[in-house]
């Protein structure tokens, strides 16, 4: 009799432990889940709506309107307020206490240029969670820097690098040089860097939000450059509003990507010819207008010296002094300037 209950008792022992096992399972199953297969009551035909219409990730769920949702991917209005509150909450993007924008100012990383002058101008380095603009004519050395800091985000950071590129500037053997210099292996930095070759300003857009959705250790963002095709495309003062529409909306993306994943984010910029400023001070100016100057958070204006020589003055950031240093592009790369 004894032995016989002793059997019984392991047999309910055992129904007790199985649905333990099966929940187990089904939790470490959950974790690989993508955020919209998390979600109940989100069947196969809606995800596959908000995948196709570019709202794959809870990222881009949460910076959406539920406007850009119900239209784009055709869902039902109910379910687009749920899937942005859902996933808004997970970033935890409702009112926030002053207290927490100290403590979120300290989790800010600062990539170094390879300049310490360049570094101390900017407060240590190119500050995380905000726009960075680099503004200068043609041969300047704008491309040069962003090459540089896309080797040292990889070195320093140990993250990965995006960078939507619109005029064809992206050189591999400048990289090879950089990373051989700081005694890297170029195939893997290279490795490590998405590239997005855009054609058109739609391209451009489209190419930054999968980049930067679709790239989780994200340390890095470059535009190089900003306006090109825009410039291109809206020739005219009549096609000025539409162009300026467009501009805010890619920034303001990567903005707010870049203050919720907190990476560094560069963007390269034209200059135009100022007539009233013929006599004195600068002639150049950035290309882009008020929408730009007011979405950036820090503008440096790039000149060519002679030879290696170049110069950065730092015109706009909420934080710092303006201010103005030399520093030189060398073969290695961007360096203090010796002369």
């Amino acid at each position: 009799m004894a032995k016989a209950q002793t059997i019984i008792d392991e047999e309910v022992l055992d129904e007790i432990e199985e649905p333990k096992k099966r929940k187990k399972t089904k939790e470490v199953t959950n974790e690989t889940l993508t955020f919209l297969e998390s979600l109940n009551g989100i069947g196969p035909t809606t995800r596959k709506r908000l995948e196709d219409a570019g709202f794959g990730s809870k990222e881009s769920i949460a910076l959406a309107t539920r406007a850009q949702l119900t239209e784009i991917s055709g869902i039902a209005e109910k379910t687009a307020t749920l899937l942005i509150r859902e996933a808004r909450a997970q970033f935890d993007l409702g009112l926030k206490k002053g207290i927490s924008y100290q403590e979120a100012a300290k989790k800010r990383i600062k990539l170094q240029s390879g300049s310490s002058v360049f570094d101390e101008l900017l407060g240590g380095g190119f500050e995380s969670g905000s726009i960075t603009e680099l503004a200068g004519e043609n041969g300047c050395g704008k491309t040069q820097i962003v090459h540089q800091l896309a080797v040292n985000c990889i070195n320093q950071l140990k993250k990965d690098v995006v960078w939507i590129d619109t005029e064809g500037t992206f050189r591999f053997n400048r990289i090879k040089e950089m990373a051989e210099d700081l005694g890297l292996d170029h195939e893997h930095v290279l490795e490590r860097i998405t590239i997005g070759r855009a054609y058109n300003s739609e391209h451009q857009m489209a190419l930054t939000e999968e980049a930067i959705t679709m790239t989780p250790n994200i340390g890095l963002v470059i535009v190089d450059s900003l306006m090109s095709n825009f410039r291109n495309e809206f020739a005219g003062r009549g096609t000025l509003a539409e162009r300026q529409q467009l501009i805010g909306k890619h920034l303001a993306f990567i903005t707010k990507q870049a203050e919720i994943m907190n990476f560094v984010a560069v963007v390269t910029n034209q200059v135009a010819a100022k007539p009233d400023a013929m006599f004195f001070g600068d002639p150049n100016r950035p290309v882009g207008g008020n929408v730009v100057g007011h979405t950036v958070t820090t503008r440096i204006m790039i000149r060519k010296g002679k030879g290696e020589k170049r110069t950065a003055t730092l015109t706009k950031n909420p934080e710092l002094p303006d201010g103005k240093i030399e520093f030189a592009v060398i073969a290695e790369g961007i360096r203090d300037y010796k002369g």
